[in-house]
């Protein structure tokens, strides 16, 4: 089990990524990076697998960093992710 799988809103995001074109992925992937501070990051992810890759995104580091920065955000944060998210589909 991943572990944005126990907020399923998050989880089917994280996994509609997957399937994104790049360049829309790519943008998609910056937009949440601001939405995080720079401080949960620097606190809670350290290191980027060079050797494991189980996930889509662990081949792609600023993807890898900004998931798993959301690892540890709060409800908050999490609730504003999963709201850019639903304006991002809808065309917003």
């Amino acid at each position: 089990m991943r572990w944005y799988d126990k907020t399923p809103e998050l989880s089917g995001y994280i996994d509609y990524l997957r399937d994104v074109e790049p360049d829309r992925r790519d943008k998609i992937i910056g937009d949440l990076k601001g939405l995080i501070s720079d401080g949960l990051i620097d606190d809670n992810v350290l290191e980027f697998p060079l050797t494991t890759k189980r996930r889509w995104y662990d081949s792609d580091p600023y993807a890898w960093l900004v998931i798993n920065a959301l690892k540890y955000a709060d409800d908050e944060l999490i609730n504003r992710v999963i709201g850019y998210f639903r304006e991002e589909k809808s065309g917003g």
